[in-house]
């Protein structure tokens, strides 16, 4: 006799598709790799809409979420997305309820990070490093490594895209069966499940030809002086390096000088506070270590090609765009048509490789 296992997934307006995928297409490949598991999935949305829309249009077709928690499986996955923050809001009570019920709970990226809000004061708590980067640069976040996911008690946070992977086989899959976990990472070719301790990337800026040229500790130097620019001197004396030298190793591994690296870098995170906060322009110039504001259009335009002000004003546009099209819609323009419940029949069938999995 087969356990089936429920496992309901959260979507809010926005959600990340990677993460819907590799949840469901995990637990589907688990299930077919076993003779004495299989997985579920349910797909809920909080305000009880038919269609959820995602990133680049994808719709999701979802079910109320349950008043009543003791309808809810032993599993529920929230995913990340400009919505997951509301939701997780709005839930916060239900989420601990949940937990003390002894259910399961994993928040991805902006769930995570919106956990992480709520709760500052609680170690155990990680999101995706771009998330964490962007309030840094905001000033509202000073820490600076992150694991894949954490988990306190029944509440796991994780980063999310794909991680996901990592953190469904670990806290869905293993617990019921090392082997059957395994085996979805052999079908999958991944090299290894990652444990929750593995760290992210610290930055984008965390690059091995960086690392390998010895200027990690320079990079950091930069990245912790966005609104005071440090002086190539300055630099140099971090480095080690003498200036020519330390500009032969920037030229070589990143094909920039220093000064070009650190104003890219500049430019790069004043991007990030132009289409994702609401801050003005002139104070986003003072943050991003530009003199004046008409230095700082200039310098944007120049890397960009385009000026703070116009790239502002192109995202509102298609802001409006998206709402009119989304208004539009309806159930026979879903572009992908999901189905609320799932597993649904695999589309190819076991091949040697996927025989399935006994004792889990």
């Amino acid at each position: 006799m087969t356990d089936e296992v429920q496992v309901a997934i959260l979507v809010a307006d926005g959600f990340i598709p990677t993460e819907l995928a590799l949840t469901q297409d995990i637990l589907r490949i688990a299930s077919r790799l076993s003779h004495e598991i299989s997985f579920a999935t349910c797909m809920y949305s909080l305000d009880g809409a038919d269609l959820v829309e995602g990133v680049s249009g994808i719709l999701a077709r979802t079910m109320p979420l349950p008043a009543d928690e003791a309808e809810l499986p032993s599993h529920l996955i929230v995913l990340g997305g400009k919505g997951a923050g509301y939701a997780v809001t709005q839930l916060r009570t239900r989420l601990r309820w949940f937990e003390r019920t002894g259910r399961n709970v994993i928040l991805l990226s902006d769930a995570a990070f919106e956990w992480k809000r709520l709760h500052p004061n609680t170690d155990e708590v990680t999101t995706h490093w771009e998330i964490q980067q962007r309030e840094r640069d905001a000033g509202f976040d000073h820490s600076s490594v992150l694991p894949l996911f954490s988990q306190a008690s029944r509440i796991t946070t994780a980063a999310g895209m794909t991680s996901t992977a990592d953190v469904v086989m670990n806290r869905i899959v293993a617990p019921l069966s090392l082997r059957l976990a395994q085996s979805v990472g052999q079908v999958l070719l991944l090299d290894r499940i990652r444990e929750g301790d593995a760290s992210q990337p610290r930055s984008e800026n965390d690059v091995s030809s960086l690392q390998l040229a010895r200027l990690g500790s320079v990079v950091a130097a930069m990245e912790a002086n966005l609104d005071t620019p440090l002086s190539t001197a300055e630099l140099s004396g971090i480095s080690g390096f003498s200036i020519r030298h330390m500009e032969r190793k920037f030229q070589n591994a990143v094909g920039q000088s220093p000064a070009a690296f650190y104003r890219s870098l500049r430019l790069r995170r004043a991007r990030i506070l132009i289409e994702q906060t609401g801050l003005p322009v002139s104070e986003i110039a003072v943050a991003s270590g530009f003199g004046t504001s008409s230095n700082f259009a200039r310098r944007y335009a120049q890397e960009f090609g385009l000026s703070p002000s116009q790239r502002r004003a192109q995202l509102l546009a298609a802001c409006r765009k998206n709402q009119r099209s989304t208004q539009s819609k309806g159930l026979s323009n879903a572009s992908i048509p999901l189905s609320p419940c799932a597993p649904r029949p695999s589309l190819h069938t076991a091949g040697a490789d996927e025989a399935a999995v006994r004792g889990a």
